[in-house]
């Protein structure tokens, strides 16, 4: 047995961070750009706020693309 570390990321897992990372960058300043546009009128209440407008769809979205991709690569290689 060898004493170096063989550890880390498998190929399936990098693929799965790298897209999740091209798709949520880009979404999220998208989204943080619309939510900075689509003020309401000075006096109206309509605001929702950055956490559920925001942070959580970007989380959702980029999350599930890199989950997606890590599985398709996982099941085309064979491994489970």
């Amino acid at each position: 047995m060898s004493e170096r570390y063989e550890g880390g990321l498998d190929r399936a897992d990098r693929w799965g961070c790298g897209v999740a990372m091209v798709v949520g960058v880009p979404l999220f300043a998208f989204l943080v750009l619309l939510d900075a546009l689509g003020d309401c009128a000075p006096d109206a209440a309509c605001r929702r706020g950055f956490l559920l407008m925001v942070l959580v769809p970007t989380l959702l979205i980029a999350g599930a693309a890199g989950l997606g991709i890590r599985h398709l690569i996982r099941r085309r290689e064979g491994e489970r």
